[in-house]
């Protein structure tokens, strides 16, 4: 395991940080940890990090106590903690130097091919007071991956940019992952932008862990959503057939116009059809799609959206 939360706990007086959590993220990962405001996620994160120590519990990175062992642990580690700070008067160049106390050959040729996999190689010497917040951004991830970095923590790295700019950092993420094999922490606000990237997750709610798993499995529910006539006929029949558990539908609701019908698998969806028009109900449409990422949060943190 690259890491590894073993029942971390974090109090400020009486007030609850983070507690007793517990997961693992494994080699080449890209893992997304999301929570509401006030969930705990920026605790955990200092915690993995070493900037705050726990109450109780550990962090192991590649089996080294982060505050024990700490150069050990995060020797190969490389992090944006909130936003990316610069020293603006500097280029682009001197701040990377500055920042990772390096300047040999070796150095110099990791940067370059850095800079040019984020596109800022045509800005190296330009000072970073002129870049702007997507260029930013760009700068921090290759500082997080300039150390030869295995293993790198984003924290909200979409955070302050245009749509192109969230889609240029969802499509590095990716890269980082595939090109250089870089195992992948990051927290964000965009449910959507999560969904398309991560394989694994994990949910915090008031400093609890609610959710952790593979995306896939998580998100395995679907919804049903049906347009028939005689509307309140039809949705007599559909909670009657609710209780069989050959259908597997848990839940079935009216959306306006329309009935949802919340189940574990929309291979239902033709006998559900079958089953309406033998019983004379006229059917428009149903359509099928899957739980969503903002769906399921929804539901694990008491419906909380605010998750930045």
């Amino acid at each position: 395991m690259i890491l590894e939360c073993l029942n971390l706990s974090k109090f400020y007086g009486r007030h609850r940080g983070v507690e007793d959590i517990s997961f693992e993220i494994r080699e080449h990962d890209v893992f997304a940890l999301l929570g509401p405001n006030g969930s705990g996620k920026s605790t955990l994160i200092k915690m993995i990090t070493g900037l705050i120590w726990p109450n109780s519990g550990r962090v192991l990175i590649n089996g080294h106590d982060v505050h024990q062992e700490h150069c050990q642990a995060l020797r190969r580690v490389g992090a944006i903690v909130e936003w990316p700070s610069f020293i603006p008067y500097l280029s682009a160049r001197r701040n990377l130097e500055i920042f990772t106390g390096s300047r040999d050959e070796k150095f110099q040729k990791r940067m370059l091919e850095l800079l040019d996999f984020v596109n800022m190689s045509s800005r190296i010497d330009d000072m970073v007071q002129n870049f702007s917040t997507g260029m930013k951004q760009r700068l921090g991830l290759a500082l997080a991956l300039l150390p030869e970095s295995e293993f790198i923590i984003l924290d909200e790295p979409t955070n302050g940019l245009d749509p192109n700019g969230i889609i240029e950092t969802r499509k590095m993420i990716l890269d980082f992952n595939k090109e250089f094999g870089t195992t992948i922490l990051f927290t964000s606000h965009l449910l959507g932008e999560v969904e398309q990237i991560c394989g694994r997750l994990a949910i915090i709610h008031k400093g609890s862990m609610v959710a952790y798993g593979l995306a896939s499995e998580l998100l395995h529910g679907e919804n049903i959503a049906i347009i028939a006539s005689p509307f309140d006929k039809t949705l007599d029949l559909l909670k009657k057939i609710s209780s069989d558990r050959r259908f597997g539908i848990t839940s079935v609701e009216k959306d306006g116009e329309k009935i949802v019908i919340k189940t574990v698998s929309s291979e239902i969806s033709p006998d559900i059809n079958a089953l309406l028009v033998n019983s004379g109900i006229r059917v428009s449409s149903i359509c099928v799609r899957k739980q969503s990422l903002e769906e399921y949060f929804m539901k694990v943190t008491d419906g909380e959206t605010d998750v930045a």
